[in-house]
């Protein structure tokens, strides 16, 4: 079992979410209002040493980590990170990636809806 956890430094309580193998990223970044995850997933030679990369993912929280897949990163070559980061604004996510052969910035819509794979 993974877990994404942090302590609000001003009052010391302890926050802690599991977070489900394929969902599991080697970094996270939290939007600026706080309320959402975005990791950038991991590839094979990461921790847990997956068969394949896991997918750019962003989660609500809602007493526990809601996942929702946002972009595949089968093709992505983890000897670059991605970086993920989100805008001032909290809409979009942004990123590197080499998923089309060199290294280019992609920038993920939040607010867009029904989406399950950008076709990268």
């Amino acid at each position: 079992m993974f877990w994404l956890a942090g302590v609000n430094l001003a009052t010391g309580e302890r926050t802690r979410y599991a977070v489900v193998r394929q969902h599991w990223s080697v970094h996270y970044n939290v939007s600026p209002d706080q309320t959402r995850f975005a990791g950038d997933g991991g590839g094979p030679g990461s921790v847990p040493r997956r068969q394949r990369p896991v997918d750019l993912t962003s989660s609500r929280r809602r007493g526990a980590l809601v996942a929702e897949r946002l972009v595949d990163l089968s093709r992505h070559d983890y000897d670059l990170e991605p970086n993920v980061t989100f805008t001032p604004d909290g809409r979009w996510i942004v990123f590197r990636s080499n998923m089309h052969g060199a290294s280019h910035v992609y920038a993920v819509d939040l607010e867009r809806r029904g989406r399950t794979d950008f076709g990268f």
